[in-house]
């Protein structure tokens, strides 16, 4: 999980030495000052760990830290099969 920053201006640091990119590359980007202004619980309770959006009363998004998302990616990928599975007998 990502600390707090000492001041609410301040980027939010991973707790592990990665590249913050590391995953990333090509998605697109938000600022998140505009939600943070309209919405700070919603903001510090994704900080804290992930946090599923509802719309129409079905789970619709997941905002997480973003060492989580990694943390993810990595065990998705370790999981992948290489090519198609083989049954043998």
């Amino acid at each position: 999980m990502a600390k707090r920053p000492p001041h609410p201006d301040e980027a939010v640091r991973p707790t592990r030495d990665i590249d913050p990119m590391e995953g990333l590359e090509r998605l697109p980007r938000a600022d998140i000052a505009v939600l943070e202004t309209s919405q700070p619980k919603l903001i510090d309770a994704a900080l804290r760990g992930a946090v599923v959006l509802t719309r129409h009363g079905r789970d619709a998004f997941v905002l997480l830290p973003v060492d989580e998302f990694q943390t993810l990616a990595r065990e998705a990928m370790a999981r992948r099969i290489a090519g198609p599975p083989v049954i043998e007998g």
